[in-house]
């Protein structure tokens, strides 16, 4: 393990950000911690970027206050994803939650060591690639009206002539829209789903939060971002009749794809 002139002193611990391959170098500006510099540590056919943090800042009860305080949080979870990202612009990053803290560099070479072949494997995955998100939303009434609007024009459903009957009819027929939409919606999205897992090296789903129907992560080969962009805009505009939206959002480094290793 390579030796850096920066030593832990006592009340600190080695902040870790991501795993590289070898050859990265250390960011410039500013960390988690301001006032302390960012380095590499280099074990295992890996490398680490590191800097030193204050081990109260993290842990006890000012650790705990300082995680629910999002004046103190922010700034750092920002320096944190500013950093992982300069080192994404150089080479394909393994990139760590925010607060990922080691009592010792020794510590840091045994995990790194321990984790090496996983790490690896994760890395050679995701180069030359990018994480992309794609959300989407449903406005439920909208896909229900249109679908019916859709269906009496196509002849694929009918109301009655008689005033009267067609007035009970079409809430009939809104009525069955409604009951099968969320089958309507899932085929729907699966459909669209593997138009855009075409482009993409891999794809996962991701938690569902707000109001969101789905929640996709893609991971894209940097020559086809401009292409995979394009499809998702072109997707966005044929669904919006129905109610659908979606959202576009990255280059993200690739947290989703890392989550599977130990």
């Amino acid at each position: 393990m390579e030796q850096t002139p920066e030593q832990i002193r006592d009340g600190e611990a080695v902040y870790v950000y991501c795993f590289s391959l070898p050859g990265v170098t250390a960011p410039l500006g500013p960390g988690v911690d301001e006032d302390r510099p960012l380095q590499v540590v280099n074990v295992g056919g890996l490398s680490a970027v590191v800097g030193w943090v204050a081990l109260d800042d993290f842990t006890g009860e000012t650790g705990e206050a300082h995680l629910q305080d999002i004046a103190w949080l922010g700034p750092r979870a920002c320096r944190h994803a500013v950093v992982v990202e300069q080192v994404m612009a150089d080479a394909p990053v393994f990139p760590l939650p925010f607060g990922t803290l080691f009592s010792s560099l020794s510590v840091l070479e045994q995990e790194i060591q321990r984790r090496a072949s996983e790490v690896v494997a994760v890395l050679e995955q995701v180069a030359g690639c990018q994480e992309w998100s794609v959300e989407a939303n449903l406005d439920r009434y909208h896909a229900v009206e249109y679908r019916l609007a859709e269906g009496l024009q196509t002849g694929q459903l009918s109301l009655p002539d008689a005033v009267g009957r067609r007035h009970l009819e079409e809430k009939k027929l809104r009525r069955q829209l409604s009951l099968d939409l969320d089958e309507w919606i899932e085929e729907r999205l699966e459909s669209l789903q593997d138009e855009l897992a075409l482009l993409a090296r891999d794809f996962r789903n991701r938690r569902l939060t707000e109001n969101k129907i789905s929640h996709w992560a893609f991971l894209v080969p940097v020559d086809q971002v401009d292409a995979f962009r394009l499809k998702v805009d072109q997707i966005a505009r044929q669904q919006e009749a129905y109610g659908l939206a979606f959202r576009l959002t990255g280059p993200w480094p690739p947290y989703t794809f890392c989550q599977s290793a130990p």
